[in-house]
């Protein structure tokens, strides 16, 4: 039985890594009390607004039904965030074995914010975006320092802005990563990559800005330094 299971691990990294990951979500959702977020003192961002005006919307305040879907929410996002993981090691170290062993660790610990190594709910929700981003970029690298063809991949690096873009609005904080993302690909050369991923970075923020003051929201005021 464990020979089948380690063969299936050696032929299917990612499947059986997810199957691990769904299995103990399956658990804390049903099994773990609490929202996966309520215990924690979080800053006034843009995303923790949107949730609360969410609850609000769906009428069901603290109910058990709302304590169940915020755990299940939470469960969902931490799945892409094990899979970027993973696919970012893949890329990085060109080996699924390692790749399968690194992730292992928010398969099994980022569950959701107070269940894990993350506790902010904002660095929790833009995490994925941060390394969705970060995978398309650096895929696109591998792509380029293999000689192929950039310019078929160049609008890639627009998109990889756009999701860059949808982390600041979640967790803003990851500016800072970003702008260590754009130094390394001025640092290897790429150029117009950088450039692409920044005008999709800024067209996106002025977009979500604009739309913000259109709501009569003030994004400063979700900003803490």
């Amino acid at each position: 039985m464990l020979q089948k299971l380690h063969q299936f691990k050696a032929k299917h990294p990612f499947t059986s890594l997810m199957f691990i990951a769904i299995a103990i979500r399956i658990l804390v959702v049903i099994f773990v009390p609490g929202f996966g977020s309520n215990h924690d003192l979080q800053q006034p961002t843009l995303i923790q607004q949107f949730l609360e005006w969410l609850k609000r919307v769906i009428g069901m305040g603290n109910s058990q039904w709302m304590m169940f879907l915020s755990r299940m929410f939470y469960a969902i996002v931490s799945l892409f965030t094990v899979s970027m993981v993973y696919r970012i090691c893949d890329l990085l170290a060109n080996n699924r074995s390692k790749a399968w062993n690194i992730a292992l660790l928010p398969a099994i610990c980022v569950v959701m914010p107070t269940f894990g190594i993350i506790s902010n709910v904002s660095f929790f929700l833009g995490l994925p975006l941060l390394l969705y981003g970060s995978n398309i970029i650096l895929r696109q690298q591998v792509l380029r320092d293999a000689n192929m063809n950039e310019s078929v991949h160049r609008t890639s690096f627009i998109i990889a802005g756009i999701m860059l873009a949808l982390s600041i609005c979640v967790w803003y904080e990851s500016a800072l990563v970003i702008l260590g993302i754009l130094l390394m690909l001025c640092m290897k050369r790429n150029f117009k990559g950088a450039l692409m991923t920044f005008i999709g970075l800024i067209l996106t923020l002025l977009v979500i800005w604009l739309v913000l003051f259109m709501l009569n929201v003030n994004p400063w005021s979700f900003i803490r330094l």
